[in-house]
């Protein structure tokens, strides 16, 4: 599982750089947010165009039921792409489709929550709104197999944590491993932006991750490049509460490593939540192990 002193991904979203104490718990929006949903993709649902079936769209007056297709080949890895887009000038594709050789190897496809989180506190140059989404990655064997369906949750700037349900198959198609992660959380993304907002840092970043006893999200708070008396702040916040079990600075990780925790003076309880989550701890190879390159 991953590890509770693993640096987080970053978000940019924006704002002052503020503390506040380590029982901090979380604010109420004033627009309540939904889990985006994320569509549980498996080897019994999913659909693959062929190759030709997409230079047929591309060759045909654009767009297509509303869909922009373009394909292009590329010599440096041998695969054609197949691209899918909503608007025809669109920088980032609602789906990317690869073969070599004729045979699919991999797809991306993506979405972008409706909703739009507005910061609390304006700051000039830094991202106000901000909109949950998604990316879905499917990867194959070189037979066309499907090897594995992972979802990640990302944001402004960043690549981000594992969301949904991911499969791992065997190349004759037997399926190895499921994991559903959404089934672990009670809080949803927004609730945690809104107590990364709440301390104003102009750069957020979050991640999240469980294990058998425990839930929970890491926050990362970043100062301005230019502010050079900030610190970096790492906190790591509890899903069943939205408690802080701590508050640390880039020095202090030191003693998430050894797992010297009296050091960091926590309350009894935060003390304890990490004394007892030690021993649920799955490391990240172990549980992923599978959805790994083969």
């Amino acid at each position: 599982m991953y590890k509770i002193y693993r640096s987080v991904f970053l978000i940019g979203i924006s704002s002052i750089s503020l503390f506040v104490n380590a029982q901090h718990k979380t604010p109420n929006p004033e627009h309540k947010f939904n889990t985006i949903k994320i569509d549980d993709i498996s080897k019994e649902n999913l659909i693959i165009p062929t190759y030709e079936t997409l230079v047929s769209y591309a060759k045909q007056k654009q767009p297509v039921n509303g869909i922009f297709y373009n394909v292009v080949y590329s010599p440096y890895t041998n695969k054609h792409i197949a691209e899918l887009k909503d608007k025809a000038d669109s920088i980032i594709p609602l789906t990317t489709y690869e073969f070599k050789d004729g045979i699919i190897s991999f797809i991306m496809t993506g979405k972008r929550d409706t909703q739009k989180y507005t910061r609390t506190t304006e700051n000039t140059g830094y991202t106000q709104q901000f909109s949950n989404s998604f990316q879905t990655q499917i990867d194959f064997y070189k037979n066309g197999s499907i090897h594995t369906i992972r979802h990640f949750g990302y944001g402004v700037k960043a690549a981000g944590y594992p969301v949904g349900i991911w499969y791992a198959y065997s190349e004759d198609g037997t399926l190895l491993q499921k994991i559903d992660h959404d089934s672990h959380f009670r809080m949803n993304f927004y609730e945690v932006l809104a107590i990364a907002d709440s301390y104003g840092s102009p750069f957020i970043g979050i991640d999240r991750s469980f294990n058998d006893i425990h839930s929970y999200w890491y926050i990362l708070l970043s100062p301005h490049p230019e502010d050079r008396t900030t610190k970096v702040i790492r906190k790591l916040v509890d899903d069943k509460t939205g408690q802080i079990i701590y508050s640390i600075v880039d020095e202090q990780q030191k003693y998430l490593k050894t797992k010297a925790y009296d050091s960091l003076n926590l309350s009894k309880e935060s003390l304890e939540w990490l004394q007892e989550n030690d021993k649920h701890q799955v490391p990240d190879e172990e549980l992923y192990k599978l959805f790994r390159g083969y």
